[in-house]
């Protein structure tokens, strides 16, 4: 793909949970992405943390997460009623991922940028997230700190906690 049009970021619904879902499987190895389970819990109880990217009606990217008292993410908290509490003051983001075909575009960024965005709007102190090591430079450009090795061990993957004050 050579140029991309007009990226469209909106709340996510239970109606886009299989398009989301597959570019979940797509975007991580099997013992790390959500099931789609959990993606239903997060679009029927807190849908204001889930966002899709669109180019030209197609779902091409997600970002999702919750407001918690929690300031890192464990792994108990991407379990169903873990760690949701909308008038927490922090931003955990569960998950970012774009559609293979649709890397190197710029669509991580928008979605990163509009949830951020979002939980300026209200008020929240913090945002964090766990990544690979590879990723660490991407969420340092965004203003994110790296604060080492993470709890959070799902799929025995070595993840790092980044935050972010907002």
């Amino acid at each position: 793909m050579s140029s991309v049009s007009k990226i469209t970021i909106s709340n996510a619904s239970l109606a886009d949970v299989d398009e989301l879902h597959n570019i979940e499987i797509l975007s991580f190895p099997s013992a790390q992405a959500a099931g789609k389970d959990a993606f239903i819990y997060r679009l029927t109880e807190f849908p204001q943390w889930f966002y899709k990217a669109e180019i030209d009606g197609k779902i091409v990217g997600l970002v999702n997460g919750s407001s918690s008292t929690h300031e890192f993410i464990t792994d108990d908290l991407y379990l169903v009623e873990g760690g949701f509490d909308e008038g927490g003051d922090y931003l955990l983001i569960y998950g970012l991922a774009v559609h293979p075909d649709f890397r190197k575009h710029g669509i991580a960024h928008e979605l990163l940028s509009h949830i951020l965005c979002a939980a300026k709007a209200r008020d929240k102190k913090r945002a964090s997230l766990t990544c690979k090591e590879q990723l660490i430079g991407f969420y340092e450009s965004f203003g994110f700190k790296n604060h080492g090795i993470s709890e959070s061990v799902i799929g025995d993957v070595v993840s790092y906690d980044m935050e972010i004050d907002l």
